[in-house]
C-alpha cells in the first residue's frame, strides 16, 4: 500500500509498504507509539499521533452514564499546518483544534 506521510516542516515523503508492516513502521516514520485517525471523507485516512498533545481527562455524567472527556492542554510536537488543513476540512465550521507532529495519509479502502 503507498503512504503519504506529511512533514510538519512541509515535506512530503511517499512510501509503499505491505499492509501488514504499515503500523510498525509508522512507529519509527512518525516518531509515535499510539495511533488516532481522522476519516478525511474523500476515501482517505489520516493516522496521526495519538499522544500529541499533554491531556487532562475530565470525569463527569451524562444521560446517567459516566464518560471521560481528554481535553488537549499543551502539544508537545510541533504543529502540522497541511494535515491542519486538512483536518479542518471534514469538521465543523469554527474548530480550532489543531493538528501536531508529521502524519501518515493512507486510502480507506486498504483497511477494508
Amino acid at each position: 500500500m503507498t503512504v503519504l506521510i506529511l512533514r510538519t516542516d512541509g515535506r512530503r515523503e511517499s512510501y509503499d509498504m505491505p499492509q501488514a508492516e504499515v503500523f510498525d513502521r509508522l512507529r519509527g516514520l512518525l516518531n509515535a507509539e499510539g495511533f488516532d485517525t481522522v476519516n478525511l471523507r474523500d476515501g482517505r485516512v489520516m493516522i496521526v499521533d495519538d499522544d500529541g498533545y499533554d491531556v487532562e481527562v475530565v470525569v463527569g455524567i451524562q444521560d446517567g452514564f459516566h464518560v471521560e472527556e481528554r481535553r488537549p492542554m499543551r502539544a508537545k510536537k510541533p504543529v502540522n499546518v497541511e494535515a491542519t488543513a486538512l483536518y479542518h476540512g471534514v469538521c465543523k465550521p469554527g474548530t480550532t483544534h489543531q493538528i501536531v507532529g508529521d502524519v501518515a495519509i493512507v486510502a480507506d479502502a486498504a483497511f477494508a
